[in-house]
């Protein structure tokens, strides 16, 4: 065994480095390839100034890469300018050469087929690896969120030191003492106001009350010895009313009523709360007065 085929380990050679068929791509980049494309930091810097190579500006951006597809190969193949069945009629010389040449440019031919099927393969591998890796990011990241959610959850060691209940802040105890304070007094506002509503209309309806004796017995005398026609008038009146097609009438004239003392503020067409709050605060008297100026002014 001489040193030759030791320095090979112990063979007798090695094969010769294999060389790619195509230097370009015969395809263009997928959307995969984009990505990374488009994520590769690539270009000069901001402020650095641009290259001028013979007084031309070279790009910032790598340019996008040239393809050059398979069928565009094999149609700049060369062959000989004749068939098989020709060839045989020439010399031999001429006849192995010319069929040297079309074997040739068969075999490159069957040679671009066969790498496009490998690459077409690896990269079915690569789309393959790429979608395997996503779905892996997917159940890592839901993974990460189970995580996350458990970790959140009160042991029983937190519990018992710190309780089941978040116990509140200085500053929330603080504030929520003051909204309670104000939704009581809120409250509080609502049904004195209320209060006040009820004994106005209570005021408003004292002037038909019968507080002694006089007003009883003059009460009693204008209504059986002289209002007698007038009271059966009014009470043929409202059974004609109550019990006739006409008692929507009636309905109509209560609730023309209530909106009328919804809109004023009223109560049966008397002074309600909200006037006379204004009254006592001076607000309608300077409403009134804002009013008369602003009259004499247009005027």
């Amino acid at each position: 065994m001489g040193k030759g085929i030791l320095k090979y380990g112990g063979k007798s050679g090695i094969l010769p480095k294999t060389k790619q068929i195509f230097h370009r791509p015969i395809r263009p980049m997928n959307e995969v390839e984009l990505q990374k494309e488009k994520n590769k930091e690539s270009g000069y810097a901001e402020g650095v100034p641009t290259p001028i190579i013979n007084g031309k500006p070279l790009p910032r951006k790598q340019p996008p890469r040239k393809y050059i597809t398979v069928e565009d190969r094999i149609k700049h193949i060369k062959y000989p300018p004749m068939s098989l069945k020709e060839m045989n009629d020439l010399p031999e010389e001429e006849r192995d050469a010319y069929k040297r040449a079309y074997y040739r440019a068969e075999f490159l031919k069957e040679a671009y087929l066969e790498e496009e099927k490998r690459l077409a393969k690896i990269d079915q591998l690569k789309t393959k690896i790429h979608e395997k890796e996503l779905e892996n990011q997917r159940k890592f990241e839901e993974q990460r969120k189970i995580e996350s959610i458990i970790s959140s959850l009160p042991t029983m060691q937190k519990l018992l030191k710190e309780g089941l209940i978040k116990k509140r802040t200085p500053d929330e105890n603080k504030l929520l003492k003051e909204q309670r304070k104000l939704n009581r007094h809120s409250k509080e506002l609502a049904e004195k106001e209320e209060k006040a509503s009820k004994i106005l209309e209570l005021y408003h309806s004292s002037s038909k009350f019968i507080t002694n004796e006089e007003q009883l017995e003059e009460a009693i005398y204008r209504a059986f010895e002289i209002n007698v026609s007038k009271f059966e008038n009014n009470q043929t009146s409202i059974d004609n009313k109550l019990f006739s097609n006409s008692s929507s009438f009636i309905v109509g004239e209560i609730n023309e009523m209530k909106i009328k003392d919804a809109i004023l503020g009223e109560i049966n067409g008397k002074p309600g709360l909200e006037q006379v709050k204004d009254t006592l605060s001076g607000n309608r008297e300077r409403l009134r007065r804002e009013a008369q100026l602003n009259m004499r002014g247009e005027v």
